[in-house]
């Protein structure tokens, strides 16, 4: 029996020898401001963009908590290609709390922070390794455990890269783990264009994405993955995340972490019991309470036994201004960017053609040229054009048209 446990041990002893630890991270965008959210509250708009600074700090934090080998930032760290000096300075302050723990960052840039040394008031911290160059760069290190490892990547220098840069990626190196560290889009044309085949021929453990904000597995495979940003800034993000990984003689273990402040989510609350109008936003600040900070779509649902006239839609606007005044007085921090009724079907008008329709039709003027040629008279008014300028507007528009068209009709099902 103590022969088979000795075994035991030692072969536990062996596979733990090889293990190697790492978190991979990408697309913080740690200086972008949240979008879509308006209407806030004097208290709201001090604390959003304070959470961008404690995204790191959580991302720090796991990386202390599981005793990482080193962290892997796969480009877009900064959405600014100019970060500021506050940012920076934030930003640097808390790699170097791994650096006091010992633990490597590796860092490439991407097509939003794309790398240019004029433009940052500091030094690095001396525990990050920064892939530089445009041509693809390999580094080799050992683990305090003793594995080896090899980590190659590129960083952007240029707003795009058009070149597929798997194809200059070297071969794999004689060490325990080779990982590839790359930022890029699979189907794009100017974010360095790629193939999953050719990642795979290179014989990699490991390849570290950036690019794209929402989780996405490639192959398991070896494991060619995007994280997600770790921290939504529009309601597209809802997914985030960054990747503790394990690597193995075995195989890897992948696990997805959780590290966002606040939450997108779509929220629907029913006002059956609600018969008053004045009962109506008592009931909705109740019903929001929740332990996590969100960002909210709110539906409202049930409304057949309110009066007529309980909501005007042009009081829309009024109503979020005021719920978001009140939520700013609770914590967690609740948020509420779009306010949507759902209305019952008998309150609609019946149309003899199918939402698909619709929306098809609606698809026309995401086209900015369309878009721009349907509001040419409109554009002409210099006070116009500065209140419309932000790349979100069209958007918008669109997202607004929809669900009025959502309200106010009765669309035929397709047969």
């Amino acid at each position: 029996m103590l022969t088979k446990c000795l075994r035991n041990v030692m072969i536990e002893a062996l596979r733990r020898e090889k293990e190697m630890r790492f978190l991979h991270s990408a697309d913080l965008h740690i200086d972008r401001s949240f979008e879509g959210v308006h209407l806030l509250s004097e208290k709201v708009k001090t604390q959003l963009p304070a959470i961008n600074q404690k995204i790191i700090r959580n991302l720090v934090d796991v990386a202390l908590e599981k005793a990482v080998d080193f962290v892997l930032l796969a480009g877009d760290t900064f959405h600014q290609a100019r970060p500021s000096l506050k940012v920076q300075h934030d930003f640097f302050a808390q790699l170097q709390r791994l650096g006091e723990a010992q633990i490597p960052v590796y860092m490439i840039f991407g097509n939003h922070d794309y790398y240019d040394p004029q433009r940052y008031w500091f030094a690095f911290p001396e525990n990050v390794i920064l892939f530089s160059s445009e041509e693809v760069q390999t580094v080799q290190g050992t683990t305090k455990n003793g594995e080896t490892y090899a980590i190659s990547g590129f960083s952007y220098q240029h707003p795009w890269i058009t070149e597929n840069k798997v194809t200059e990626f070297p071969a794999r190196a004689a060490v325990d783990y080779h990982i590839g560290l790359y930022h890029g889009d699979q189907a794009g044309e100017r974010y360095a264009p790629f193939s999953i085949s050719e990642m795979k021929q290179k014989g990699y453990d490991y390849w570290g994405l950036g690019h794209i904000h929402v989780p996405k597995t490639l192959s398991e495979q070896p494991p060619i993955l995007y994280p997600g940003t770790p921290q939504g800034k529009t309601k597209k993000e809802q997914a985030t995340g960054v990747i503790l990984a394990d690597l193995t003689p075995q195989g890897p273990t992948i696990e997805r972490l959780e590290i966002a402040e606040i939450a997108w989510q779509k929220q629907v609350v029913s006002l059956a019991d609600v018969t008053a109008s004045n009962a109506v936003l008592p009931a909705i600040i109740e019903r929001l309470k929740s332990p996590r900070s969100r960002l909210l779509h709110l539906v409202l649902t049930d409304v057949q036994q309110l009066p007529p006239d309980w909501f005007p839609a042009a009081e829309k606007n009024e109503w979020l201004t005021y719920l978001n005044e009140r939520l700013a007085q609770t914590e967690p921090l609740q948020v509420i960017y779009a306010l949507e009724v759902e209305q019952a079907n008998e309150d609609k008008i019946a149309l003899a053609v199918s939402e698909d329709y619709m929306l098809q039709f609606l698809a026309m003027y995401e086209s900015p040229e369309m878009f721009a040629d349907r509001l040419s008279d409109l554009l002409q008014h210099p006070l116009i054009q500065r209140g419309i300028t932000h790349e979100s507007f069209q958007e918008e528009v669109l997202q607004q048209a929809k669900q009025l068209l959502k309200d106010d009709f009765q669309w035929e099902e397709q047969s």
